[in-house]
């Protein structure tokens, strides 16, 4: 398999997923796990990848909502 071939794999898995496993990777984006990510990745399969805006906002839990 080409590189290529594989960039467009990833691809089409990602769009494969449901709607909230697609959010939850959303969520990453312009945090320090999703900019890791973007590091392993690289910027050959992440410009193939499109992720799109969110549909739901994730709300992460502060503070006493944590326990």
């Amino acid at each position: 398999m080409e590189f290529t071939e594989y960039a467009e794999t990833v691809a089409n898995r990602f769009n494969g997923l449901q709607e909230d496993d697609k959010d939850v990777i959303r969520s990453l984006v312009g945090t320090s796990q999703g900019r890791i990510l973007g590091k392993v990745l690289g910027p050959e399969i992440m410009t193939n990848v499109n992720l799109g805006k969110a549909k739901k906002p994730v709300v992460k839990k502060r503070g006493l909502a944590t326990r």
